[in-house]
């Protein structure tokens, strides 16, 4: 698989979002609860009883897969697939359930044949494809006639406390001129744009909607060390400034607390969830 490895070799140098060695797991300790257990939740529940095979891509550290674990029909059968081997470990790890397959796989070239799944789901994986549209299209095609694609992407970083906290009023200042490469995944905010990608796919009866959550930290140091100082992002700053890393983070500690308070910190959630049929 040569082609393969290439492409995830380019793909780890250029992104800010590198979750390899023990990032993975920082991400789903520090992240994982606050962040993305939320929309697993909601989009786990939408998942109908009458589904028998069932693909989730980008499913990373197994949030969502777990979910849908849960509401899987006896018989059903679920395919946990990502680019990331390390991300998925985590999942294997969490998650022991004879219905579920976990496989390294790129969402835009799929190894499966036309026609293959009733169901395919994608929980904030979409904004990271370097060509969105075919990542689109080849959901619809390994869908069968009348399969469903779910998925979800965040709003822009404005609508989401949290992170106009820590983007748009510390990180972005620091960077300047080099922060388009830490909104990629806001990128896809825009209902237009989502249904845009649904209907070129071919799919039909489609929705987008903006849904609200709540996200809950036990405190404002487990944000930082997930947002910073156990991120890739954290990274980012040592290699711009080596001393800045621990001033940045005291400025984000600082403006959470003054915010949301010292304790449990939660925080409104805000992203988009689609839904097209084939």
């Amino acid at each position: 698989m040569p082609n393969f490895h290439n492409f995830l070799k380019k793909i780890m140098k250029k992104d800010a979002y590198r979750f390899s060695g023990d990032a993975p797991r920082n991400y789903d300790n520090y992240l994982g609860p606050f962040l993305f257990e939320p929309y697993a939740k909601y989009v786990a529940n939408m998942l109908p009883a009458s589904a028998q095979n069932i693909l989730e891509i980008c499913s990373g550290t197994g949030r969502l897969t777990r979910h849908l674990v849960e509401k899987l029909p006896p018989a059903a059968k679920l395919t946990a697939s990502d680019l990331s081997a390390d991300m998925l470990a985590i999942a294997r790890e969490k998650i022991k359930s004879k219905q579920v397959d976990f496989m390294v796989a790129d969402a835009q070239q799929l190894p499966f044949p036309d026609n293959s799944f009733d169901y395919v789901f994608c929980q904030f994986g979409l904004m990271f494809f370097p060509d969105k549209q075919k990542g689109f299209n080849e959901v619809f095609r390994v869908l069968k006639p009348k399969g469903k694609f779910i998925f979800a992407t965040w709003d822009k970083t404005e609508n989401i406390p949290v992170h106009k906290i820590y983007y748009n009023d510390i990180l972005f200042p620091f960077f300047g001129k080099e922060t388009g490469k830490f909104l990629t995944p806001f990128i896809l905010h825009k209902e237009d744009e989502l249904l845009t990608f649904l209907t070129n796919a071919g799919f039909k009866n489609n929705s987008v909607e903006n849904i609200a959550l709540k996200g809950s930290s036990e405190s404002a140091s487990q944000i930082v060390n997930g947002y910073l100082l156990k991120h890739s992002l954290g990274e980012e700053v040592k290699a711009k400034d080596p001393d800045a890393l621990p001033v940045i983070a005291e400025k984000l500690l600082h403006a959470l607390t003054e915010n949301f308070g010292t304790g449990k910190i939660t925080v409104k959630l805000s992203a988009f969830v689609g839904e097209g049929e084939k």
